[in-house]
């Protein structure tokens, strides 16, 4: 029997509640024949079944009941656990990509990048001494092509530049040397490294202080004659803290000219002066003429000079004439002549005058004497104009004198000739 026969059998059947309803399901529900087989248990298809109630308090006994079909549920549907290795793998391309890109970024921050520089500043020199730079220079990622002292005398405002060089060691540091002769006055310097990328690096401008001193005559030209001097003053500056001996020399002095320095050798304070007193003498067998004279202060390699001009004339003199250069009188009468003296080449001096040729003695004796006190006169002019008188008396001898006027300053002397000649009061 299968379960629609089952169904169609008890068509006729009134179906109550099972609940409150145990009588009359007794009484009118007759049983149904068991089926052939019980439904899997948690699955009832459609149909009718036995099923053996429990026992109530009624003692009605359920002999069958009805099921309705049960909801049909859609089947769950199951999605699959999505994996996790792609993620995994994505997160270390990631962390590997970081990684690739910062090590080569600290690569090329490490080789892309400019020298470097140690220097010491050299902030004072010797003016015409060597000055020495050097430097310690790595080539920052890559090697070092080239360093180079850039420089500039700031008397002559031109840059120049050396090339640094590594000693014979080939050890560091570098070294760049400005010659002595380009070391006339102060100077500024940078230095320059290049390495092989073409990557630079300037250290700051530096400046080196030169100390120097300088030279001069306070008269730049003396004039003396032969046999005389003069004499002036030499001045040695210090500049920039300058402060060793100075020797002091001269040249271009002609013959029978000398010149002393007193003292030879002065040390100028720190920024300040020194001076030396410079003397000429000469012999009168000096040529005259202009000399020029170089004055020359020297202390190491340092070296400097000053100009001087000196002229020397003629040697400083007088003359001595005397006019009429002949005279005749009576006895008892005077003869007078006048007497010149000419000053030569700014001669000045005391000069005195005298006269020989004349008889002497007794009253017969012939006397002379100088409009000067003395006889004497000084002769600081050009000229000086004087007057001889010679007085004879009665008793003074007759005949003709040949007279010799003197003039002399203790050094010089000059003399001049006259005649004088007596004759007889009458006749």
């Amino acid at each position: 029997m299968n379960m629609e026969d089952a169904i169609e059998g008890e068509a006729d059947i009134e179906m109550v509640s099972l609940f409150g309803a145990g009588e009359f399901l007794e009484q009118n529900v007759s049983t149904p024949k068991p089926l052939e087989s019980t439904p899997p248990s948690g699955s009832y298809p459609y149909g009718v079944y036995s099923k053996t109630l429990p026992q109530t308090s009624t003692s009605h006994k359920l002999s069958s009941a009805y099921y309705p079909p049960p909801r049909s549920r859609p089947a769950p549907t199951y999605y699959p656990r999505p994996s996790r290795q792609p993620l995994r793998i994505l997160l270390l391309v990631i962390l590997f990509a970081g990684l690739l890109l910062t090590s080569t970024a600290l690569i090329f921050l490490f080789i892309y990048r400019p020298p470097g520089i140690t220097h010491t500043p050299v902030v004072q020199g010797l003016a015409n001494s060597p000055v020495s730079l050097n430097a310690t220079i790595v080539g920052g990622g890559t090697w070092l092509q080239n360093a180079t002292l850039h420089y500039n005398v700031v008397d002559e405002g031109v840059w120049r530049k050396k090339l640094m060089e590594l000693p014979p060691s080939g050890v560091q540091p570098y070294v760049a040397v400005i010659s002595g002769s380009e070391v006339t006055s102060d100077i500024t310097y940078y230095i320059e490294a290049v390495n092989s990328l073409g990557l630079s690096t300037n250290t700051r401008a530096y400046f080196i202080q030169v100390k120097n001193f300088n030279i001069s005559t306070e008269a730049k030209r003396l004039v003396f004659s032969a046999g005389y001097g003069n004499s002036t003053v030499v001045t040695v500056g210090s500049l920039r803290g300058f402060n060793s001996p100075v020797s002091l020399s001269i040249t271009g002095l002609p013959s029978g000219v000398t010149a002393t320095f007193n003292p030879q050798t002065v040390t100028p304070p720190s920024n300040g002066l020194a001076t030396s007193t410079l003397t000429f003498s000469s012999a009168t067998s000096a040529p005259p003429g202009i000399y020029t004279l170089t004055v020359t202060g020297w202390s190491g390699n340092l070296t400097h000079t000053s100009t001087l001009t000196i002229r020397v004339n003629p040697p400083r003199d007088f003359d001595i004439s005397a006019t009429p250069t002949s005279i005749e009188i009576r006895r008892g009468s005077a003869a007078y002549y006048n007497v010149t003296l000419t000053a030569r080449n700014g001669y000045s001096g005391d000069v005195s005058l005298q006269v020989s040729g004349l008889p002497t003695g007794g009253f017969g004796g012939i006397r002379y004497t100088f409009t000067t006190y003395r006889n004497t006169t000084s002769l600081s002019g050009t000229v000086q104009r004087l007057v001889l008188v010679i007085s004879t008396t009665a008793l003074s001898p007759l005949g003709t004198y040949n007279l010799t006027i003197t003039a002399t300053d203790g050094v010089l002397t000059h003399t001049t000739e006259v005649a004088l000649n007596v004759k007889p009061e009458f006749g």
